[in-house]
C-alpha cells in the first residue's frame, strides 16, 4: 500500500506540473508540442491543478469524519481562484510568484475545520512562497517555471502532513 501511495503522489505531482503548463500555453505553443488544443486554457490550470493537489493531499489523508469532506470545497474554490492570479494587479503589472504560491498555500485555510494543523498551513504556504519564488528569480525559461511551479503546488500539499 506504502508503494502504491508513493506511485500514486508521483502521478499526481506529474499531472498536476503538466497541466500547469498546459493551461499557460497559446494554442500555437500546445500544437508546436502536439498536446491537445484543449488542454491550452487557463481553466485547465485553474481547476484540474486544484484537483490534482488535493489528490496529493487525500492519498495521505482523511477527514476522520466525513461531514469534513464539505471543508474540501471552500478549501477547491480558493485554491482555483488562487491559481488564477500572478497578483500583477497588487505589485504594479509585475507577476508576483512569491505571493502565487503563498495564497496557493493561504488557500488551504478552511481544511483547519477538517483537522489540519494551522501551523502545518502556514508551513506549506511559506514553503510554496520560496520555492515558486525562487524557481521564477533563477530560471527564465517559461517551460521550467511553469512545470515546476505545478510540481511545487502539488508536492507542498504533503507539508499539510506536518
Amino acid at each position: 500500500m506504502l508503494l502504491l501511495s508513493i506511485f500514486l503522489t508521483l502521478v499526481y505531482i506529474g499531472i498536476t506540473a503538466f497541466l500547469y503548463r498546459c493551461g499557460g500555453m497559446s494554442k500555437e505553443e500546445a500544437k508546436q508540442y502536439h498536446i491537445p488544443t484543449f488542454l491550452a486554457k487557463s481553466w485547465i490550470r485553474d481547476w484540474l491543478c486544484t484537483l490534482f493537489n488535493y489528490l496529493v493531499l487525500l492519498t495521505w489523508w482523511q477527514p476522520n469524519n466525513p461531514l469534513k469532506y464539505l471543508w474540501f470545497i471552500p478549501t477547491y474554490l480558493l485554491t482555483g481562484f488562487a491559481f488564477s492570479s500572478y497578483w500583477s494587479r497588487l505589485f504594479k503589472g509585475e507577476d508576483n510568484f512569491f505571493a502565487h504560491g503563498l495564497f496557493l498555500g493561504l488557500a488551504s485555510f478552511p481544511l483547519y475545520w477538517a483537522g489540519i494543523h494551522i501551523y502545518a498551513i502556514l508551513i506549506n504556504a511559506i514553503f510554496s512562497s520560496v520555492l515558486m519564488g525562487w524557481l521564477c528569480l533563477r530560471t527564465g525559461n517559461v517551460f521550467k517555471e511553469e512545470f515546476g511551479r505545478g510540481g511545487i503546488s502539488a508536492a507542498t500539499r504533503l507539508l499539510l502532513l506536518c
